[in-house]
């Protein structure tokens, strides 16, 4: 494999060699000159003892190092080492030599560091290792030496447009910056000097508009300028500090404008407009003893508008006689605000009804219960006792007229006309004896009735009776006729 890759970068620098050959052919002037003084120098110095090189001329080797015979197997790996170095040297310094920008900073520089790199090629192309080896060494010391001066000459400017900037030039520092462009288009300080060059020519213009906004008394805007500035500019405490005090001026003002529309909205009883105006009271950090203040006014007119509302409510319901409603809606207010005395007076009127309707219902439900004569003064108790607010309900005044006509009903006897045999004894279970009897009218009250028949040596009869005046005439048989 490494004979591959040896054959490899042999056929390749041939390549090289070729293309170089025909490049020559085509700028034979310029690269002709070079050579004739690249080879006149490397004689020159060959036969002067004590002649030193400067650094920007090729230096040719003496002849009596270059005439060492090497073996095989040592020639071979300077072979190598001279092919890794070309190898090195076209990574480390291609890019520069062909970089148009580097040309045009140096061109006589350019041309030589490219010359020695030409001659190292064609020596190694014709098997001069050696020389090839110190020709490669020359053109990286003059790549280098071109590398450092390029980019001195970068650093010098840049140096340069940081001090325009710090003393406050930036129309020069946009020139020096311009400089480094010509140098180096992708030097990435470039983009930094001039973000900093636009930000200081913005800072300018932001300043100018701060003058003029304090000359006008525009708070708000002095604000605004400020705060681009201080992001501009961070570090600068004086920016801070001014903006702080304009943001104070301007929540004193709001409010002061939030305090007002609070009150006007409380004037006007427009509780929602307080209620946001209090909101932004408290978002712009106002006084306690103000936020306090406009909240009890706030809460008082909303009870007083809550009462007022509330006993509207109540009256017109008790007005319809809706006593549930009135219920209802006097104790939600009490158990908040207790002691208004209206609203207090048609809670307790509402129960009253209530409970005089609850007790009639108990007679006017079950209307046969009252055929009870204890149950009929019961529920005539309760008539009574209702009796007083009946004015305030017609409901009510409809079950005591129910409940008056359920009591006259079973209050009135009804004539019964009972039939017998003149032999059996007849009774009514809880009431009178009848006796014996032919036929004999009782007047009874309505309700139901348990009668009884007896005879000496016959079976005992009884007999249910139901009395209601809707099923008059009444008339019963009752008599003993089974023998025992």
């Amino acid at each position: 494999m490494g004979e591959d890759k040896k054959t490899s970068l042999d056929q390749q620098l041939q390549q090289q060699t070729s293309a170089r050959g025909a490049k020559l052919n085509t700028y034979m002037l310029v690269v002709a000159v070079t050579l004739a003084l690249v080879l006149a120098v490397s004689v020159w110095y060959a036969l002067s003892e004590d002649a030193a090189m400067p650094s920007a001329h090729i230096t040719s080797v003496p002849s009596a190092e270059l005439a060492i015979p090497l073996d095989s197997a040592a020639n071979e790996v300077l072979r190598e080492q001279v092919q890794q170095a070309i190898l090195t040297f076209e990574q480390q310094h291609q890019a520069l030599l062909t970089n148009e920008q580097v040309i045009a900073f140096a061109p006589e520089r350019q041309v030589q560091t490219k010359g020695a790199f030409e001659v190292a090629l064609t020596a190694f192309a014709q098997g001069q290792f050696r020389q090839a080896q110190v020709y490669l060494q020359q053109a990286d010391e003059l790549a280098t030496e071109l590398s450092v001066q390029w980019q001195q000459a970068i650093d010098s400017w840049y140096q340069q447009a940081l001090k325009a900037l710090e003393e406050q030039r930036p129309q020069e520092a946009r020139l020096y910056v311009d400089k480094m462009y010509a140098l180096d288009e992708e030097d990435a300080r470039i983009d930094t000097l001039q973000q900093q060059i636009q930000a200081f020519t913005q800072q300018q213009s932001l300043r100018r508009d701060y003058q003029g906004a304090v000359a006008e008394r525009d708070i708000d805007k002095q604000a605004a300028v400020l705060a681009q500035l201080v992001a501009l500019q961070p570090e600068n405490q004086e920016l801070q500090d001014k903006l702080n005090a304009a943001e104070e001026s301007i929540r004193k003002r709001q409010v002061a404008q939030a305090v007002k529309e609070a009150q006007q909205a409380l004037i006007q009883q427009d509780f929602i407009l307080a209620e946001q105006a209090i909101t932004q009271l408290q978002r712009l950090k106002a006084d306690g003893d103000t936020l306090n203040l406009l909240r009890a006014q706030l809460s008082k007119q909303q009870r007083q508008l809550s009462t007022e509302r509330t006993r509207a409510l109540l009256v017109a319901a008790s007005e319809q006689q809706e006593w549930q409603q009135v219920e209802s809606l006097a104790q939600q207010y009490l158990a908040r605000a207790p002691g208004d005395s209206t609203i207090t007076h048609l809670l307790t009127r509402a129960k009253q009804v209530l409970a005089a309707q609850r007790a009639l219902s108990i007679y006017t439900a079950r209307p046969q219960r009252l055929s009870d004569s204890n149950i009929r003064a019961q529920a005539e108790a309760a008539v009574t006792k209702a009796q007083p607010y009946a004015p305030y309900s017609r409901q009510l005044a409809n079950s005591i007229e129910e409940l008056n006509q359920h009591l006259s009903h079973f209050s009135t006897p009804i004539a019964v006309t009972l039939l017998s045999d003149e032999q059996t004894q007849v009774r009514i279970y809880g009431g009178d004896q009848l006796g014996e009897f032919a036929q004999k009218q009782v007047m009874l009250l309505p309700g139901s009735y348990t009668l009884e028949g007896r005879r000496t040596g016959y079976v005992s009869v009884k007999y249910e009776l139901e009395v209601s005046a809707t099923d008059t005439p009444i008339t019963l048989t009752i008599a003993c006729t089974q023998r025992i």
